[in-house]
């Protein structure tokens, strides 16, 4: 089924934050704004979720920060943060600081959480996936309150409010768009009812599924499904001149982290730029219309200067 796009189609980096060097990950942030990418995200993990446990691994919202002070132009967010990592109202008061650090360009998501080994690691409860969702209803419900109230008074099953300011307010009103990440039935029901973005990861075929899931959870409650900007993360970019370097490219990134490449390949971006465009012309005919591609270091600038040149004029 193809779809016509209604938005512009729109294209961003996540710069995973793992294994790197802050001058390292500086230079690539500034780079994926000078050669015209929409967006650019970090992840939030407290440990690297492939690869070696032991790589330095940023933390997500002072990384995020200064992402947002040494750039002008392009959205920053966190695709995604976890729920599990920090109580509403702390991520409702650290997103209202990177929209007004940013000046208002904030990318505001949210999902269930799910790197298990980290809460593990660090002591932390990792709760069963129905409690992890639920978790995620109510603080998707607090921090929209304290974004929009003077005093916001909350009794949930896991979070309580009680005549809480949230000061200062982000730049962007109501609120950041808020974009929900996730697959799952229940999750994409979150989605039709509290966000602006869907995100997924998958392939054409599994996207597909979801979006069809998500419009008749829309239908549900009486939302317009177009009201929701469509989104998918292909994990990592891989592109080079030729399709067999591009595919070398990729099995050296996948042994280097303990992958299986044809795991991987249905959702990565693999090839030259016209493999390129002809994997992410699948998306578009099923109405995704941003693309947030994963890049991890040692960060190919290269690789995002020919995507620039030779798969944005395609598409732009």
């Amino acid at each position: 089924m193809t779809v016509l796009a209604t938005r512009p189609l729109r294209f961003g980096v996540q710069l995973q934050p793992r294994g790197t060097t802050w001058p390292e990950y500086l230079q690539a942030v500034r780079a994926v704004e000078e050669l015209g990418f929409d967006t650019v995200w970090n992840f939030d993990h407290m440990l690297a979720p492939a690869g070696d446990l032991a790589d330095p691994c940023f933390e997500t919202w002072t990384t995020l920060s200064a992402m947002a002070a040494c750039t002008s132009r392009i959205g920053v967010g966190a695709l995604v943060n976890g729920v599990l990592y920090r109580d509403p109202a702390t991520l409702a008061k650290s997103a209202a600081m990177v929209d007004l650090i940013s000046g208002g360009r904030l990318q505001f998501a949210l999902g269930s959480a799910w790197a298990e080994p980290e809460f593990r690691a660090y002591g932390l409860p990792f709760p069963s996936r129905g409690e992890r969702l639920s978790r995620l209803e109510e603080t998707l419900e607090i921090v929209k309150m304290l974004w929009t109230q003077d005093r916001t008074t909350y009794q949930g099953q896991y979070y309580t409010i009680a005549d809480a300011p949230c000061e200062p307010k982000p730049l962007q009103q109501p609120y950041p768009p808020i974009m929900i990440g996730g697959m799952g039935r229940r999750t994409l029901g979150l989605t039709a009812k509290h966000a602006d973005i869907w995100n997924g990861i998958g392939t054409p075929e599994s996207i597909a599924d979801a979006i069809e899931t998500l419009r008749a959870s829309c239908a549900e409650i009486g939302r317009e499904p177009s009201e929701i900007e469509l989104t998918v993360h292909p994990p990592q970019l891989v592109i080079a001149p030729t399709n067999e370097a591009a595919e070398a490219k990729a099995r050296e990134i996948t042994g280097r982290l303990g992958m299986d490449l044809e795991a991987e390949r249905g959702s990565w971006l693999i090839g030259s730029p016209e493999a390129v465009q002809a994997q992410i012309r699948r998306y578009a005919d099923l109405g995704i219309t941003h693309w947030i591609m994963g890049a991890g270091a040692p960060f190919d600038l290269e690789g995002l200067r020919l995507f620039a040149d030779e798969v944005f004029p395609a598409f732009r």
